[in-house]
């Protein structure tokens, strides 16, 4: 089976500032991979090079076998999507139109939405649990509901990857375990997703694979238990860090020291 994307040496400059440099990452389908690193370290940066929006970078990024630079806006939005980091939904659109508008790259401007079309965003609104929000005006909503609507949007487009830019950054720990049961159910069903986060404790939670951003130069991937340790935390964010077992959970936790 073809992995979802490969990086090979995917590094980025913006003028004369090296962002990221060398990172030669891979997914499965149905992994899910968490990006870690602290602020401005170039999570984002990463994030919008695998997802197209970035396009001068040096390396090559292969999604499901094919060089991304020679791929069309529209192949490549029929296989990857973007949750953006910090989006403000000022539409009055109800929660359906809105889900609806990501449909729109299958059909050409002269084109009205068909039955398929309107069958897949009841599904979808069904996944991310707002059934009782459908005709609801978005502007109407709490924010943990309009994340879930821009994840949802996202999911119109029927993507093999998901790329989520800190998509709990904003939420409540209600919310945010919301967002975090959804992103293992669509793994489920053989979607590969790429988020990032603040939190190792999330990367723990529901990541196959960890990725750490270390430095500028440095990037660092594998399996969430081998990856995801004190040493190579408390490199990362150059504090200390330190984990405790938690037997109810049957996981780390892990903490800022305070020594």
């Amino acid at each position: 089976m073809e992995s979802r994307i490969i990086t090979k040496n995917l590094s980025f400059a913006y003028k004369t500032k090296q962002i990221i440099n060398n990172v030669n990452l891979r997914i499965e389908p149905g992994q899910v991979l968490v990006i870690l690193g602290p602020n401005g370290i170039g999570k984002s940066t990463l994030l919008n090079c695998l997802s197209g929006v970035l396009t001068q970078y040096n390396g090559q990024i292969c999604v499901n076998g094919d060089d991304l630079k020679t791929m069309t806006i529209k192949d490549l939005s029929h296989q990857l999507a973007l949750v953006s980091q910090g989006v403000n939904i000022k539409s009055n659109l109800t929660l359906f139109d809105y889900l609806l508008l990501g449909r729109t790259s299958f059909h050409t401007i002269f084109e009205q939405p068909d039955d398929t079309d309107k069958r897949i965003v009841e599904d979808i609104i069904e996944e991310i649990g707002l059934n009782d929000y459908a005709q609801t005006s978005l502007q109407s909503m709490s924010g943990g509901q309009r994340q879930l609507a821009i994840i949802g949007r996202a999911l119109a487009q029927e993507p093999q990857v998901l790329i989520m830019d800190e998509p709990t950054s904003a939420l409540d720990y209600r919310n945010q375990t919301v967002v975090l049961k959804l992103i293992r159910r669509l793994s489920s069903k053989g979607i590969s997703i790429i988020m990032s986060t603040h939190d190792p404790n999330q990367a723990q939670i529901i990541g196959d694979l960890v990725g750490l951003l270390i430095d500028n130069q440095t990037y660092l991937q594998g399996v969430t238990k081998q990856i995801l340790n004190d040493d190579n935390l408390s490199e990362l964010y150059g504090t200390s860090i330190s984990s405790t077992y938690n037997e109810s959970l049957d996981r780390k936790i892990f903490g800022i020291g305070m020594d």
